[in-house]
């Protein structure tokens, strides 16, 4: 019966000896019933304090794992025991909560309906699917998500491509979904571990978007928004549209020149269509006073088209409905 004890370790050594024990106890290296070494014993062969072994002992007595009878010895708990040991601190726990929001002068139906609408969400909670969405540039992150936000209990989280594929183990260990776009998806799919989390998606403009940029030929058009990225997805759809449109340019949100100043010659602006997650407020009220002024401000949304969507969708409701095999 081997046990080690790291003096280096940020973690005590009497909880080190409380985590191994436990352990060898669930593992079933200790069965029930099973001797344990005298306090003196287990202090001589780890090396360490026999009071820190005996706080440790008394400690897993406390939790129902061990027995400490004098002249004896130390003993596994039968397991039937060991749970009536739980049963019996969890009814100490709720009895104590309840006398503490007693002396709070909270009635009984109040208390009920705050241990009711707790437990609601812990297990809606629980029943979430963690979904990370995965692009090169967060104007198409943002719309991607807002699509996605409408189907129930999603957990929704946005990593830039950049960053997942420094930090592959942030998908691996926590998502039960990975959703990016069929651009990046071999790119992720060589770093993934499981590729059944990977789902790739294919995005467009929206038909209300292309329909309003096919009406801007001929007019100057400034392109605001956050990446370049998404600047080149933009000028892309203006390219496939077949637009001939004069003194296309950029303005990136955040950028020394006042936006009002890069607005005044512009005809049309196209700017993404959660524009305000990305700028301050003195580049939001110059894109609405540029709207006031009657020039045409069209918000680019770029969407997941619907069968993309359908099996996202899907997905998500098979990894819910595993959870209850």
């Amino acid at each position: 019966m081997n046990f080690f004890i790291d003096k280096n370790s940020s973690v005590s050594i009497y909880q080190q000896l409380v985590s191994q024990i436990t352990d060898k106890v669930q593992n079933g290296e200790l069965p029930s019933g099973q001797k344990l070494p005298t306090v003196r014993e287990l202090a001589e062969q780890t090396g360490i304090a026999r009071g820190t072994v005996k706080h440790a002992y008394e400690e897993l007595e406390r939790k129902g794992m061990l027995k400490m009878t004098r002249g004896r010895g130390t003993f596994v708990q039968e397991l039937a025991t060991q749970n009536s040991s739980s049963k019996a601190r969890a009814i100490a726990a709720i009895e104590d909560l309840l006398d503490e929001m007693e002396a709070l002068s909270f009635s009984h139906q109040e208390i009920q309906m705050f241990f009711n609408l707790k437990l609601r969400e812990r297990m809606e909670r629980d029943n979430n699917v963690c979904i990370i969405f995965i692009d090169c540039n967060p104007e198409t992150l943002a719309n991607i998500i807002n699509q996605i936000s409408v189907f129930p209990n999603i957990e929704a989280h946005k990593l830039l491509l950049s960053d997942a594929l420094k930090k592959p183990f942030v998908m691996d260990d926590f998502a039960d979904l990975i959703v990016t776009t069929s651009t990046h998806a071999a790119q992720l799919g060589s770093v993934v571990s499981n590729k059944e989390k990977l789902i790739q998606v294919v995005t467009a403009p929206s038909g209300p978007t292309v329909a309003k940029m096919a009406l801007i030929s001929g007019k100057s058009v400034g392109i605001v928004c956050a990446s370049e990225t998404y600047s080149n997805i933009i000028r892309g759809s203006m390219q496939n549209l077949e637009l001939s449109c004069k003194n296309v340019e950029t303005y990136l949100f955040g950028s020394m020149v006042q936006l009002e100043v890069f607005l005044e010659y512009k005809d049309v602006i196209i700017v993404p269509n959660d524009y305000l997650l990305f700028c301050n407020r003195t580049e939001g009220d110059a894109i609405r006073k540029a709207e006031q002024q009657g020039k045409t401000v069209i918000r680019y949304n770029y969407q997941i088209d619907g069968g993309s969507l359908l099996n996202v969708q899907e997905k998500i409701e098979s990894v819910q409905t595993a959870r209850y095999l």
